[in-house]
């Protein structure tokens, strides 16, 4: 008995990554701040009937811990400072927008955020129990697991959080809100293993670089 191995073709290949969005209008430089978030676990979709706040909070959790490491070990991100709006006294940037978006005795720390003039892409390697290529637009409209994730990478809005955060203090996130992506592009792969049916592998690769210059983004890039 003999098995040959057939490669995939180069259309199975195409199918395998999806660009959701591509803003062609700002075009990624040679110079960006790029890192990777890593996250292993269930990812279920959410809908309008079940948004799955707390689920999509436990994975935020995930990326806290990461995107801490990431403020304190970049030079760039440890050493940017800016000025209070409301003192004038300039402080490291972390604690001036833990204070700037505080709700819930919690200060968030987005790295992304509204009038910072940077734009955001993510490329998004999926490894989950399913064959490669089958596709992740359904109805017109994006796999719900995305959707979970995407809510999971941004700061969490009042009300949206039944627990208290545990002692997490600042709480830091990718994104104030996710409207702040710009190019998306999601590779599907299979991940093997004994493992659950909503359960998933994830790199995602995030790049930051300014569209405009502003005083908060020149310390940065």
């Amino acid at each position: 008995m003999s098995c040959e191995w057939n490669p995939p073709s180069a259309y199975e290949q195409r199918e395998r990554t999806i660009f959701l969005m591509k803003d062609s209008y700002n075009p990624q430089p040679e110079k960006t701040l790029e890192f990777r978030l890593i996250y292993g676990g269930p990812l279920y979709g959410a809908g309008k009937v079940n948004t799955r706040s707390d689920h999509k909070h436990d994975i935020r959790k995930v990326f806290h811990e990461q995107l801490k490491v990431l403020w304190f070990r970049n030079p760039s991100l440890s050493c940017w400072e800016s000025n209070n709006s409301e003192t004038g006294i300039r402080k490291q940037t972390c604690r001036n927008l833990a204070e700037r978006y505080s709700f819930n005795g919690v200060g968030y720390v987005p790295l992304s955020f509204d009038g910072l003039g940077v734009a955001c892409k993510l490329d998004i390697l999926m490894l989950r129990p399913e064959m490669p290529g089958q596709t992740l637009i359904k109805g017109g409209d994006i796999d719900n697991r995305l959707k979970t994730l995407f809510d999971a990478l941004r700061m969490p809005k009042p009300g949206e959080v039944s627990e208290p955060e545990g002692g997490i203090n600042p709480f830091y996130c990718l994104l104030e809100d996710d409207s702040l992506i710009n190019h998306i592009s999601v590779t599907t792969d299979l991940l093997l293993g004994k493992v659950e049916a909503n359960e998933v592998r994830l790199v995602i690769t995030v790049s930051l670089w300014p569209v405009i210059s502003t005083l908060l983004n020149v310390g940065i890039f």
